[in-house]
């Protein structure tokens, strides 16, 4: 009886009238997917409502970050404070006493930030806002395991690392020619609390 099952099984097969079962792989005990803490923070963006400011404005929103952004373009400011509940401050940030008066209105308001990206074209206001973040760090020290994140976009020159080492803030550049999407991945992954150790760097991002 059984040897007659075997046979009509074997022909069946050979006529390709029943699939042939495939044993299933097991995948590697290594396999498996890694999880990082991505803690909301308080973000600043100068030069965040249009292009590639604006997808790292909203790449943070997505991580559950609180955003805040600077820039002249005060319409699409107020569109995506109104439609997504960021901080819009209609700053610019060429002018040091409109900066200083928007930054210390975002203070007033979060008490401090945790990560700044810089994407406004120009150059001088950078170091002006790293410093007045310094001094905001001096005057009212709070104890922080994470430190901060100093972010440049496209902007190749020296970068303030001296200024904001000593409470652990991390400053590094992101330079090239990419898709938006890029920059706001990296911008994410400079800011997770593992990726502490980098800084000092310009690192190059392309399509």
């Amino acid at each position: 009886m059984a040897d007659n099952y075997l046979e009509k099984r074997m022909e069946e097969l050979r006529a390709g009238k029943s699939p042939m079962s495939t044993t299933r792989r097991r995948p590697a005990l290594s396999a498996g997917k890694a999880y990082f803490d991505f803690p909301p923070r308080r973000v600043l963006i100068s030069g965040g409502a249009n292009g590639i400011g604006e997808t790292i404005a909203a790449s943070y929103l997505r991580a559950g970050c609180k955003v805040a952004v600077f820039d002249i373009d005060n319409e699409k400011g107020q569109m995506m404070a109104n439609r997504d509940g960021i901080r819009f401050y209609h700053t610019d940030v060429s002018d040091s006493n409109e900066l200083e008066k928007a930054f210390s209105n975002l203070l007033n308001a979060w008490r401090d930030v945790d990560i700044i990206v810089n994407n406004a074209p120009s150059l001088d206001y950078r170091t002006h806002l790293a410093n007045m973040w310094r001094k905001h760090k001096l005057r009212y020290s709070i104890p922080s395991d994470y430190g901060g994140r100093f972010i440049d976009i496209n902007i190749n020159s020296n970068i303030p690392e001296e200024t904001l080492y000593e409470f652990g803030i991390t400053t590094n550049c992101i330079v090239g020619i990419s898709e938006k999407g890029s920059f706001a991945e990296l911008c994410l992954l400079l800011s997770l609390p593992i990726s502490k150790f980098i800084t000092g760097n310009e690192i190059s991002v392309k399509i």
